[in-house]
């Protein structure tokens, strides 16, 4: 169904039984928010909250717990109120964005006041942004700190979330959100950090809303649940404006939406793409004139084929001043993913690859991360650390 005409009909829906109450009734428009893998649209009850499920149910709303302990939709609540979190994703004034987006913006801050000419800030997962994981502390492999699940409300969930990694020519610091108490004995985030307690950030007040040093170049974040290995300089608020992230997409979305989208063509829709909030897996990289902005979706379902929500993997990555070759999208892209949609933009002042693989309900091997996931590394390569 095309998305206007899903918008039309929920605002219709909610005002229907205000028109049949009174014929002079004031029609208001009504903002449409979306669940975070942007397969469902539709109200909540405050501006601020953030849609959790469709067919939620709005007297529930707030309840985190019954996400992880019901199946049925129906037993989740409606949506989420403002600054809650469920695992990474977090709800900000309506729509959900991650909570990894802060710690890449407080890196981000970091990099802007030490050095702003020659930084790369990466946020993925731990096994493409750390050159090295496989070693023991305190007789552990630091993998299994990273890899393992904790248990949340009775299921199985990771532990920690994306790994975001600065490095400068003077520092490197290391942040990841958390999922588990952060003082968890078994599962404490700091023990990877080769903190000697797992208490260490005990005495942080558990009010903060910034990072405050836990002591040993450790920095937490109660609000947050994150913690930042720091093991020189300091950590000053507040973060780094959401510009530096929402500003190089918007230039991006007015190319795809200008260019690439088309409504009369559903292999050509790209109205989803102006919605990306998430940056759960993001790149900022600078090298004196030369600048890498990218990001990497993976697994959302904007839309819906034979009334199935269809999973797909997105790309988007914007350069100035690097050479890619004549053409990027035939040879870094296809190498990895024969069956990905490519686009370069080829004109214009800097260059932008937008690239995704949807996964269509007919392919027999419709689950796990598409190629394309892989292509992340590859397209920030040229100037990651």
């Amino acid at each position: 169904m095309n998305t206007k005409l899903i918008v039309l009909l929920a605002v219709a829906l909610v005002l229907l039984p205000a028109a049949f109450a009174d014929e002079g009734a004031i029609w208001l428009p009504v903002p449409i928010h979306f669940s975070w893998d942007l397969s469902m649209g539709g109200a909540c009850t405050r501006d601020s909250q953030c849609l959790l499920s469709s067919i939620g149910n709005a007297s529930y709303d707030g309840d985190a717990s019954r996400w992880y302990r019901y199946t049925d939709l129906a037993q989740w609540p409606r949506c989420m109120n403002n600054t809650q979190s469920i695992l990474d994703y977090s709800c900000e004034r309506g729509n959900w964005t991650t909570r990894t987006k802060y710690v890449a913006l407080q890196l981000l801050k970091l990099a802007d006041d030490t050095s702003p000419t020659n930084f790369a800030l990466v946020c993925d997962s731990y096994d493409r942004v750390l050159n090295q994981y496989q070693y023991l502390l305190k007789n552990v492999l630091v993998q299994n700190y990273l890899d393992t699940s904790c248990t949340i409300e009775g299921t199985a969930e990771p532990c920690v979330n994306s790994l975001c990694v600065l490095r400068t020519p003077t520092l490197v610091a290391v942040g990841a959100t958390l999922n588990a108490p952060i003082a968890d004995p078994q599962h404490s985030f700091l023990l990877a950090l080769n903190a000697s307690s797992a208490t260490l950030c005990n005495s942080v007040n558990p009010q903060s809303s910034v990072f405050a040093s836990c002591g040993e170049h450790i920095w937490y974040n109660p609000s947050l649940q994150a913690a930042i290995l720091l093991p020189t300089g300091t950590l000053v608020p507040p973060p780094a404006s959401d510009a530096r992230l929402t500003g190089p997409l918007a230039t991006m979305s007015a190319y795809v939406m200008a260019v690439l989208n088309s409504a009369n063509n559903a292999a050509l829709n790209f109205a989803y793409f102006p919605r990306t909030r998430l940056f759960g897996h993001v790149a900022v990289i600078q090298n004196g004139s030369r600048s890498i902005f990218g990001f990497l979706e993976p697994n959302m379902r904007p839309e819906t084929i034979d009334n199935n929500p269809t999973r797909m993997d997105y790309i988007g990555v914007r350069y100035a001043g690097i050479d890619l070759g004549p053409n990027p999208c035939l040879n870094i892209i296809k190498t990895y993913d024969d069956n990905a949609f490519c686009e370069n933009q080829t004109a214009g002042t800097g260059f932008n690859v937008i690239a995704r693989h949807r996964c269509e309900p007919t392919q027999p091997n419709c689950r796990g991360a598409s190629p394309i996931v892989q292509v992340w590394s590859a397209l920030t390569g040229k100037l990651r650390p």
